[in-house]
């Protein structure tokens, strides 16, 4: 059996006078497909039951290779400046199988029936930083010309993203980051030659909803690189683009009484680790390491499991029968679920694997305490 999802290509166009020396740069976005496999989902050993998880994997046709910019050679302060950033899309046909890589629908993300359709919404905000440089390579006076964020203009499919002065060189390497995150968030660093940076991506706070799964936890990471530039504009091919996380849509049942779905008032997740002290407890936010000439394949999020302290709380707006929540990736793992429906408190477990890009439905029956 097979569904269809769908989710979201990159390329941009931006349009600025070229005797604008304050640029703005444009990125459009196009939604693609996904299609089940059986890798993924929640699964229950007797007493429980098995359950069915419905993998998204798809494929992002963009982009080419890392440049091969050296960050501890600095090019001349001269060949950096504000220009209108144009990132196109490659042919499909020059994308090997190996390039592709699984993600999510984007923006504003809606459930039609086996299909999640996505758009991108209007002033939906998409972080860059040029990783060819270091923080100090200017002193200021522009601001933070390395640091910058693209704007949607349009509620489509398609929509193009803007932004001014888009500080870049032939060769130079910007990371793309949805949602955005603050540049003070950000740590920057060198080692030998390569500029690394690493960023903090928290999965608390959820409700439920798809409209705040969309906007704060839709986690999703690229490359563009800059191929020509003239004085006022630049070229550029946007990478791979994926997916960090794990979209989950859960339900539960009563065991004791299968068949009708239990109204949540709230819903702790946990790690299932059998009376240990870690039983019950989810990382609350974990780490994204990028570098300079590190490609998107390569890019994952790592839980932090220094915080282990608590459970993942989901606290939905109502009592919902469904819950859509942003997990971490993770191998084979058994989870714990603690539910309140009706004043009751029900408890069960179920374990999965959970891969990046995937969006994994799951009934899971709970007992009753």
């Amino acid at each position: 059996m097979k569904k269809i999802y769908t989710q979201p290509c990159t390329k941009t166009v931006a349009t600025t006078p070229p005797q604008m020396l304050c640029a703005s740069a444009g990125i459009k976005a196009q939604i693609s497909g996904y299609k089940k496999n059986t890798g993924g989902g929640f699964s229950q050993t007797p007493p429980y039951i098995w359950l069915a998880g419905v993998v998204c994997s798809s494929l992002l046709f963009l982009g080419t290779a890392c440049s091969t910019n050296n960050p501890d050679q600095p090019k001349q302060q001269a060949e950096l400046k504000p220009r209108t950033l144009i990132v196109t899309q490659q042919a499909v046909s020059q994308v090997t199988p190996e390039s592709a890589i699984r993600r999510m629908p984007q923006a504003t993300i809606t459930e039609n029936g086996d299909v999640l359709d996505a758009l991108w919404s209007i002033g939906d905000e998409v972080f860059y930083r040029n990783l060819s440089y270091s923080n100090d390579y200017y002193d200021g006076k522009e601001g933070q010309p390395l640091y910058g964020v693209l704007n949607a203009d349009k509620a489509e499919r398609i929509a193009s993203f803007s932004g001014d002065r888009v500080w870049c060189a032939k060769d130079d390497q910007l990371a793309l980051i949805y949602p955005k995150i603050d540049k003070s968030a950000m740590d920057i660093s060198e080692v030998g030659s390569k500029l690394t940076a690493s960023y903090t991506i928290s999965v608390t706070e959820q409700d439920g909803s798809l409209e705040t799964l969309a906007e704060k936890y839709h986690h999703i990471y690229g490359i563009a690189s800059v191929v020509s530039v003239t004085e006022t504009t630049a070229n550029a091919e946007l990478a791979e683009m994926k997916s960090l996380m794990t979209v989950c849509k859960f339900s539960f049942e009563d065991k004791d009484h299968p068949g009708t779905l239990l109204p949540i008032s709230s819903l702790e997740i946990g790690y299932y680790t059998n009376g240990t002290p870690n039983d019950g407890k989810y990382p609350q936010d974990g780490t994204v390491s990028i570098a300079h000439n590190t490609p998107v394949e390569s890019v994952h999020v790592e839980p932090n499991e220094a915080t282990l302290s608590t459970s993942l709380t989901v606290t939905p707006d109502g009592t919902p029968t469904k819950v859509y929540v942003a997990l971490f990736p993770k191998p084979e793992q058994p989870y714990k679920f603690t539910v309140i429906s009706g004043g009751n408190t029900y408890t069960g477990t179920a374990k999965a694997i959970l891969n990046e890009g995937e969006f994994v439905p799951a009934t899971i029956q709970l007992k009753k305490n």
